[in-house]
């Protein structure tokens, strides 16, 4: 073999470095197509929720009103210790609101628009009757269709809203409010 001046000198290719070359390039097209598969979902959540009653009147349903009847409490849940919510806890009631009642469970979400959720009574939630439901569809949802109790008054609070893991949620009435964060297991 003659060799020019100036250029390097190349070593003979054998069935090796084709080899060699074909497995790199598998692994580098593996590695970029890792970031294109689907995300796995967590296998659960833990809820914490908080209801407090911030002393407006207004929005009561009327006296003469049937009872609501908020039906489904069709989905397994696990209490645990609640650890996120405890300092609104202690803000809302420094604030002069009142807190009714606080709790914490893990659960795995239903489908989206199932409309299925933890009934108040297995959650402890005394003087509140209703659900809370935690679906999930592309996004994360969490609702709450409850009806609280206070002072012979009644008050419904029924919304369901897309959410974030982490992030305190925050749902509103005039005369009560839930604080609620979802965190994944």
């Amino acid at each position: 073999m003659t060799v020019r001046p100036g250029l390097p000198r190349m070593a003979p290719m054998n069935a090796n470095a084709g080899t060699t070359r074909r497995r790199l390039l598998f692994v580098f097209l593996l590695g970029m197509s890792a970031t294109a598969l689907p995300q796995t979902q967590p296998s659960g959540y833990t809820v914490e929720i908080v209801v407090f009653r911030n002393g407006g009147e207004s929005a009561a349903l009327d006296a003469g009103a049937s009872r609501t009847s908020i039906t489904g409490d069709d989905v397994a849940a696990a209490s645990v210790a609640s650890r996120r919510l405890g300092g609104s806890v202690a803000r809302l009631n420094s604030n002069g609101l009142r807190v009714i009642g606080t709790a914490a469970w893990k659960q795995e979400p239903t489908a989206f628009r199932s409309r299925r959720g933890v009934s108040a009574a297995r959650l402890g939630l005394s003087g509140i009757t209703g659900k809370v439901i935690l679906e999930r569809g592309e996004k994360l949802h969490l609702g709450v269709d409850l009806v609280i109790e206070d002072g012979g008054k009644r008050y419904r609070l029924n919304e369901l809203r897309q959410v974030k893991t982490d992030e305190i949620n925050y749902f509103d009435h005039p005369a009560v409010g839930v604080l609620a964060i979802v965190t994944s297991n």
